[in-house]
């Protein structure tokens, strides 16, 4: 490629056109792996949301059976 004079102008046309399409097919590619990172960034918070409601259901019935010993005390 350093010595483009020797290519005929339709050589180059076609690999501009080339160039253009691999071009496309690249963007295309870090738009799917963009998206491909986004849903994987959305199912870890779906887990770390699940996580903490399961935390916090623990630390309610925690609470609740302190109260229920409490009043079992009292």
């Amino acid at each position: 490629m350093s010595n483009l004079q020797v290519l005929t102008t339709e050589r180059l046309n076609k690999l501009i056109d080339e160039t253009q399409q691999t071009l496309i097919e690249l963007k295309d590619e870090v738009v799917r792996r963009e998206h491909l990172k986004q849903e994987h960034e959305i199912s870890d918070l779906d887990h770390h949301m699940m996580s903490a409601e399961l935390n916090l259901t623990s630390i309610k019935n925690f609470i609740a059976y302190l109260r229920e010993q409490s009043k079992k005390k009292s």
